[in-house]
């Protein structure tokens, strides 16, 4: 297979990636299956810049998502192919933009056909409308959680210290209560040990 030659491009101002884009949104929101592109601009004799494929499982949705790619990619930028093939038995559509060629298989014909294997060294990119998973969503909602502990715990160290600091101010008071108490229990004995003094000192100048 050749590149086509002396085709005008119908991408006009919109990028092979945007009809890209727009061709597999419009895939899946008639949920389509394995909705990816081939990069073919690196490929001696590819006969486009790109495919967009997909599958489904009744030819009653090829041909639903087929209609809607032409309704969206018109609607979009404005462009239609300037081939469609396919649609009498809706196994494997083709909608032929020059630039980018649209292939809509039914799943066991896309089995059949491997247009992957044949356009292995392509870049491929998958597309997808699927919420993240799960895990993604758990660690988007502990990271809040994490910031929130951390704001907390400086709070919880500062009353702690308080506390702490009050603990220490009792503790000196009671210390001092103590010292206080045992400084007034010592004061009598130590009058009274004066007293005696001076009642010896008496008795002896009496004797003399």
């Amino acid at each position: 297979m050749t590149k086509k030659k002396n085709q005008p491009s119908t991408t006009g101002a919109a990028t092979v990636r945007q009809l890209c884009a727009t061709v597999a949104e419009a895939m899946l929101d008639k949920k389509a299956q394995n909705v990816e592109s081939l990069d073919l601009t690196s490929i001696d004799g590819a006969i486009a810049s790109c495919f967009v494929l997909c599958n489904a499982d009744s030819t009653t949705q090829v041909e639903a998502i087929a209609d809607n790619v032409e309704e969206q990619v018109r609607k979009t930028l404005g462009e239609k192919p300037i081939r469609r093939e396919g649609f009498e038995n809706a196994i494997w559509i083709i909608l032929d933009y020059v630039d980018v060629m649209v292939h809509i298989f039914q799943t066991e014909a896309r089995s059949f056909y491997r247009l992957e294997q044949l356009w292995a060294d392509a870049e491929q990119q998958r597309y997808s409308d699927e919420r993240q998973p799960a895990k993604e969503e758990a660690a988007s909602v502990k990271a809040p959680a994490k910031k929130k502990a951390a704001t907390v715990k400086p709070a919880a160290a500062k009353k702690a210290a308080a506390t702490k600091k009050t603990a220490a101010t009792k503790t000196a008071g009671a210390a001092k209560k103590v010292t206080s108490a045992a400084a007034t229990k010592a004061a009598p004995k130590k009058a009274a040990t004066a007293k005696e003094k001076t009642v010896i000192a008496v008795k002896k100048s009496s004797k003399k």
